[in-house]
């Protein structure tokens, strides 16, 4: 009875994280889209670019509503979104191989063109023979110079009306798209209003980021790294003696520490291993508490945890609420595992190239364990084989594919840690609050650079590490568990601003690229050739999409 009101206490816990990922992820994915896509439709409109469709997301519509001369809807997918602009697309003649129409008069000139001649609304109407039109007109922009040619079937000649600059072509029920005059064309714009209406969107992505970067700092502050002030305590200790929010720490193992870059040395040189490894670190505070702790340790070259037991035997604990989906996990070790030795294997040639064991009844310290992973033949990122005691069994674990230093130093990351559980006290600052949204966005770009050159390279990171809207949804789920859901929103729309200018065809970037190309060779580029262009690199970009949402899930069910 328990362990079913266990089960279904863990099932519901689940499903209520699950619901409420799946709000922040349509949150934070409809913002980044608005602010996006808003950004292009801004520009254009400055630009007096006509645009008929803004929408946010993709796939099946849910609902829209016309204002002014643009369609704004919603569609079901907050994966992206679109502004449709006149022009940018090729665009074929609006009235192509239509023979009859109606045609909605007032004041003498036409402001709706009706191709469907079955629609209800407009029976009343009489049907006409189309003859000659222009629905473009020229670069100036001359008054009555848009006009049709129409006429009966018992008129002879035709009659020739003016057609209003934002007269609307129906084409089915309540399916009506406005004309598009040259002046109201993407394609004819000057240069720089088409180059801006294009960068516009990834630049409101980066400005997003610094305004939520601002936000956090405004409302959450910025770590006191000048004092020693504990603002977090996340570590559990079975005794009235523990560290608590507002402590201030005097020392560690002994040493003097005045600032929070003190604790944070100290606490490197343990994570070193070796003898400047302790299983209980010795603190000390201002109001006289005197604790010891036990840290919690992790080998990030190999995402694996050591359980913070007090002792200093090396047995693997708990990583991360997802346990299940880390490298140590998936080459089969487990919660509880005693660690007996440790195996660096050359992938290419199969050659162990470091070990650290001694026999099977020997379990390997952590200290030990630390100082191994900080040694040269493992910072180029061999394959790791654990052997290990599980209950009296020996076994040894398939091979890990270990971090490298490179790629581990790009995102900002140790080789391995110690950690105490606590956290730098926040403080507003003004003058950091003044500069800190616009390092902070750098920082973000440049992990962005970093990480791309990592898979470019000859480093285990490779395109099957990249996350789609499944491993977005995943992070933005943890982010609201772990309190940092704007910190993510921020990163986030910095990667989709980035991502977007990259000059790869059907993006905004490749776009980019072909009006630098026109802004060098002062010719435009062939539009079909373009169009075809795009057109390719959208199906190759949808193909990628696809197969690292595969990959997404395999790494949600762990395998």
């Amino acid at each position: 009875m328990n362990i079913f009101l266990f089960n279904a206490s863990a099932f519901f816990s689940n499903l209520l994280w699950t619901v409420i990922g799946l709000i922040a992820f349509a949150f934070v994915m409809s913002v980044l889209v608005i602010v996006h896509e808003g950004g292009h439709f801004l520009a254009a409109k400055k630009a007096g670019i006509l645009c008929h469709e803004f929408s946010v997301g993709m796939g099946p519509l849910i609902c829209q509503k016309k204002k002014g001369e643009t369609l704004y809807s919603i569609r079901a997918f907050p994966i992206g979104g679109y502004v449709s602009m006149a022009g940018e697309e090729i665009e074929d003649n609006i009235l192509k191989g239509v023979e009859k129409v109606r045609l909605v008069i007032e004041k003498g000139r036409v402001n709706k063109i009706i191709v469907n001649l079955d629609n209800p609304k407009y029976q009343d109407l009489p049907i006409y023979n189309l003859g000659k039109y222009d629905l473009i007109g020229t670069k100036e922009a001359l008054p009555d110079e848009l006009f049709i040619e129409v006429k009966n079937d018992d008129e002879e000649q035709y009659n020739k009306l003016i057609v209003e600059r934002n007269c609307l072509v129906n084409f089915e029920k309540k399916a009506e798209i406005q004309i598009a005059p040259y002046d109201r064309n993407f394609v004819n714009k000057p240069l720089l209003n088409r180059f801006f209406s294009v960068f516009a969107g990834p630049f409101m992505n980066f400005v997003l980021a610094v305004v939520v970067f601002f936000a956090i700092g405004l409302f959450t502050g910025y770590a006191d790294t000048k004092h020693t002030v504990i603002g977090e305590v996340t570590y559990v200790e079975n005794s009235n003696n523990t560290l608590e929010k507002g402590d201030e720490i005097t020392s560690i193992n002994g040493i003097a520490t005045s600032s929070w870059d003190d604790i944070s040395l100290i606490m490197a040189q343990i994570a070193a291993g070796g003898s400047n490894y302790t299983s209980k670190v010795h603190v000390t505070t201002k109001d006289g508490k005197d604790i010891y702790i036990n840290p919690s340790v992790y080998v990030y070259t190999i995402e694996l945890a050591l359980l913070n037991d007090g002792t200093d035997d090396a047995i693997i604990g708990e990583y991360s609420a997802n346990n299940s989906k880390t490298k140590a996990a998936i080459a089969g070790l487990m919660k509880n595992d005693k660690i007996i030795g440790i195996f660096a294997k050359n992938p290419k040639t199969g050659e162990i190239i470091d070990e650290l064991k001694y026999d099977d009844d020997r379990v390997l310290t952590k200290s030990e364990l630390l100082a191994f992973f900080q040694r040269e033949t493992i910072e180029v990122g061999p394959d790791i084989l654990i052997r290990y005691n599980r209950g009296g069994n020996i076994s040894t674990s398939e091979p890990i594919e270990a971090y490298d230093k490179r790629t581990l130093n790009s995102q900002g990351i140790t080789s391995t840690k110690v950690q105490l559980g606590i956290t730098c006290r926040n403080k507003f600052n003004l003058v950091k609050l003044l500069y800190m949204p616009w390092v902070q966005t750098g920082q973000s770009i440049t992990s962005i650079v970093k990480t791309l050159g990592l898979i470019f390279s000859n480093s285990r990171i490779g395109v099957d590490d990249l996350s789609g809207p499944v491993g977005i949804f995943t992070i933005l789920k943890s982010a609201v568990q772990q309190g940092s859901l704007f910190t993510w929103m921020a990163v986030l729309s910095v990667n989709l601003g980035f991502v977007n200018l990259l000059p790869l065809p059907a993006l905004d970037g490749g776009r980019l690229a072909f009006l630098v190309y026109e802004a060098i060779t002062k010719k435009k580029p062939n539009a079909k050739v373009e169009n075809i262009i795009h057109t390719v690199g959208f199906v190759l970009l949808m193909g990628l999409m696809v197969f690292i949402c595969f990959n997404d899930v395999l790494r949600c069910i762990g395998r």
